[in-house]
């Protein structure tokens, strides 16, 4: 892994989109009448909250938006604003998920409703939202920021890992199980 944290944060993204392409695909057999593999299901919520939310989303919204801010880039409104909104929409939409994960257990039409929509929603969501970050604010942090900003982010970045470390290897795992399957 890259000790950039710009680099850091791109790599993060090839992960989360694993797991969100996998999920898409299970969408059609949710949709349908075939097993619901609650274990992925269940897995896939945490490595939504723990990798995703909580550490990747963490580096950027501590970090990486407040030193744009300091940048002069405006904290309300395109980019930053825009994008913590869709931060707080990938989190209703896995809650979402885990909520029709839930249901199953008690109303299996309904529950298969609730987690195609989730899906549905978190499918459209993250692979526009990952590409403002890498094609538009990833580029404009690299010209804004100077380099003892960055060095800043990466002492910043370490930490958040640090915090991480023990779910990180277990979810970028997963994520490749994802692919690989």
């Amino acid at each position: 892994m890259s000790d950039h944290p710009i680099q850091q944060l791109v790599d993060d993204h090839r992960y989360i989109l694993m797991v969100v392409n996998h999920l898409n695909s299970l969408a059609p057999g949710i949709a349908g009448s075939e097993p619901v593999d609650v274990p992925l299901l269940r897995q896939a919520v945490e490595f939504m909250r723990e990798f995703a939310d909580h550490c990747h989303h963490g580096k950027e919204e501590d970090l990486l938006f407040p030193a744009l801010v300091e940048a002069n880039v405006p904290e309300s409104g395109c980019p930053i604003g825009g994008l913590k909104g869709e931060h707080v929409k990938g989190r209703k939409l896995v809650g979402q998920l885990e909520e029709g994960i839930n249901l199953l257990e008690t109303d299996e039409a309904q529950a298969r409703q609730t987690l195609c929509e989730a899906i549905r929603g978190i499918a459209l969501l993250y692979p526009d939202h990952i590409w403002k970050e890498d094609a538009m604010v990833f580029p404009m942090a690299e010209r804004l920021l100077s380099d003892a900003e960055v060095n800043g982010l990466k002492v910043g970045f370490a930490e958040v890992e640090k915090t991480h470390a023990h779910h990180h290897q277990k979810h970028t795992e997963f994520a490749l199980s994802l692919q690989a399957a």
